[in-house]
C-alpha cells in the first residue's frame, strides 16, 4: 500500500516536470526500477490475465485512440458490446517517451482536424467530467504561434480564413507585431505570423492516457498484454465484391496473439480496431494488407518516423512566462516547459532521405541547430541537452490520418497516422469509430474523406498547415 501510494504521488505530481528527463534526476532511476509495475498501477494486471475465445470487438492498440475508441464504445453500448484491448507495451514506455503528444493545437487546413481538435480540446478540459475526479491532466493554455516565411504566407492567410469561418478565435500579426510581442524571435526571414487566442497550450499526457485506460476498464474493457502476430481467415463463398472473384472473398473473423510467457491465443471477434501506432502497417500486412492483389494490393502506408526532443537549459526567463508555442516555417517548435527555467525543441521529422542518412550530431549540428539560432538569436551559446527520442506513426502517402474499414476487410477499423496529434484527436477518432460500429455512419464529425478509399483512387488529403 505504501509502494503504492508513492507510486501514485511521483506519477500525478512528478510527470509534467519534464526536468525528470535528465539524467541527473533520481526519477528517472525510479521510473526504471517500477516501470514493470505501471500495468499494476494501471489496474491492468490486478486479477488474473484473462484470455477470451470470442468478443464483439477486438482493439489492437491501447494508446490513445485504442483506449479511446475502448471508452466510447462502453460508453456508448456498456455491455451490449465485449470488447478486449491488445497491447504489447503495457508499461506505455513509448508513450511517456513523447513529451510533444501533450501539445494542444488549432492551427489546422483540413476541417476534419480543425473540428477533431476542438472536441478534443473541449473533452481535455473536461477530463474529470469525462474519466474521472481523480483526473488531473494539468492543463496549460499557452497559446500557439505560427511562422510563415514568404513561401507560406499566402496559404496561412487562406487558412486562417477557412479556420475563422469555423469558429476558431485567432489573429494574424506582422513581423513587426511578432517583434514587438515576442522581441526573442528573429523576424527577418518571416512575413506573417498567427497566434491562436484560445484552447492551445500543453497537457501532461501520461495523465490523460491512465484516465482513458482506467476509465475504459472500469466500464468492462480488457486489457491484455500482448503481440498481435497472425489473423485467421474464412471463405464466404456466398459474398460478391467488386474487383474480387466470385468465391473467393475471404473474411477475417479471429486475430491470434502471443503473450509474455511466449504462449499463443486466438480470439474470434465481429470487429477489429487497428490503432497499434507505427506498428499498424506491419500488422496490416498479416490480415494480406498490401501482400495481394485487387483491394489488398495497396498496403496501409503507415511508418515509424523517430526524432529528438532537446532542453534549452536556462534560457526560459529571457522569453518570460508568456511564452507560446512556437512552430517555426522550417518545421522547428519551441515551447517554455511549463514553469522550469528550460525551453523544449524539436524538429517536425524531415521527409528528405539524406537526413536519415545524418547521425544524431551530425543532424543536430546541420539542421537543427542552425534553424535554431537563426530563429531564436539568444540560444546560440545556450548549453542544449537531448532528453529524448519520440516515435510517431506516419502516414507515408499523405501524412494525414487513415481512418475507418478497410475497403476489403470491411470488418477491420483502421485508426492510425495521426503521428503527434494522435493525443489531441483520439477523443474525437473514438467517438467517430463508436458511430461507424453502433450507428453505420458519421453521426457528429464526417470522417469520411480520412478512409482508405483515397489510396484507392490516389486522392491525397494534405493538412498544408503542419509544415
Amino acid at each position: 500500500m505504501i509502494f503504492m501510494k508513492l507510486f501514485s504521488h511521483i506519477v500525478n505530481k512528478n510527470i509534467s516536470n519534464l526536468r525528470h528527463y535528465r539524467k541527473d534526476n533520481p526519477f528517472v532511476k525510479t521510473w526504471k526500477v517500477i516501470a514493470k509495475d505501471a500495468p499494476e498501477f494501471l489496474g491492468i494486471n490486478k486479477k488474473k490475465p484473462v484470455y477470451p475465445e470470442h468478443v464483439d470487438i477486438v482493439i489492437i492498440g491501447g494508446g490513445f485512440i485504442g483506449s479511446a475508441t475502448a471508452y466510447w464504445l462502453k460508453r456508448r453500448a456498456a455491455d451490449g458490446l465485449s470488447i478486449v484491448v491488445l497491447e504489447k507495451d503495457i508499461t506505455y514506455k513509448n508513450i511517456q517517451n513523447n513529451i510533444s503528444l501533450g501539445t494542444l493545437t488549432q492551427h489546422f487546413s483540413l476541417p476534419e482536424n480543425v473540428f477533431l481538435s476542438q472536441y478534443g480540446t473541449e473533452f481535455i478540459r473536461k477530463a474529470k467530467e469525462n474519466l474521472g475526479d481523480d483526473v488531473d491532466v494539468q492543463y496549460n493554455p499557452s497559446g500557439y504561434l505560427v511562422l510563415a516565411s514568404e513561401k507560406y504566407a499566402d496559404k496561412l492567410e487562406t487558412t486562417v480564413t477557412i479556420q475563422k469561418e469555423y469558429g476558431l478565435k485567432n489573429e494574424l500579426l506582422t513581423p513587426d507585431e511578432i517583434n514587438s510581442r515576442y522581441p526573442w524571435i528573429n523576424t527577418k526571414d518571416v512575413q506573417l505570423g498567427c497566434i491562436g487566442l484560445e484552447s492551445e497550450g500543453v497537457v501532461n499526457s501520461w495523465a490523460l492516457l491512465k484516465g482513458l485506460v482506467q476509465k475504459a476498464q472500469q466500464l468492462g474493457t480488457i486489457y491484455v498484454n500482448a503481440e498481435v502476430v497472425g489473423f485467421e481467415m474464412e471463405k464466404q463463398r456466398d459474398v460478391l465484391m467488386e474487383g474480387v472473384s466470385p468465391g473467393t472473398y475471404e473474411k477475417i473473423n479471429k486475430v491470434v496473439y502471443r503473450t509474455p510467457d511466449n504462449e499463443e491465443y486466438a480470439i474470434k471477434f465481429a470487429a477489429c480496431i487497428l490503432a497499434a501506432g507505427h506498428e499498424s502497417g506491419e500488422i496490416a500486412k498479416l490480415a494480406k494488407v498490401g501482400q495481394s492483389e485487387g483491394l489488398l494490393s495497396i498496403p496501409l502506408p503507415i511508418e515509424s518516423r523517430q526524432y529528438e526532443i532537446y532542453s534549452i537549459e536556462n534560457e526560459a526567463k529571457k522569453t518570460g512566462l508568456n511564452t507560446p508555442i512556437v512552430m517555426d516555417t522550417s518545421g522547428l517548435w519551441l515551447r517554455r516547459n511549463c514553469l522550469e527555467d528550460n525551453l523544449l525543441c524539436g524538429l517536425v521529422p524531415l521527409i528528405r532521405d539524406d537526413s536519415k542518412t545524418l547521425s544524431k550530431e551530425d543532424y543536430y549540428k546541420n539542421i537543427i541547430e542552425p534553424t535554431l539560432i537563426n530563429r531564436f538569436p539568444n540560444t546560440t551559446g545556450a548549453q542544449v541537452l537531448k532528453i529524448s527520442s519520440e516515435l510517431q506513426d506516419c502516414n507515408t502517402y499523405d501524412d494525414t490520418g487513415i481512418l475507418g474499414p478497410h475497403p476489403y476487410h470491411n470488418n477491420l477499423y483502421i485508426a492510425a497516422g495521426f503521428g503527434k496529434y494522435g493525443l489531441h484527436h483520439a477523443p474525437g477518432i473514438g467517438r467517430a469509430i463508436s458511430e461507424l460500429i453502433i450507428d453505420s455512419h458519421y453521426s457528429t464529425i464526417d470522417l469520411t474523406r480520412l478512409g482508405f478509399d483515397r489510396l484507392l483512387i490516389n486522392e491525397p488529403l494534405v493538412e498544408f498547415n503542419i509544415y
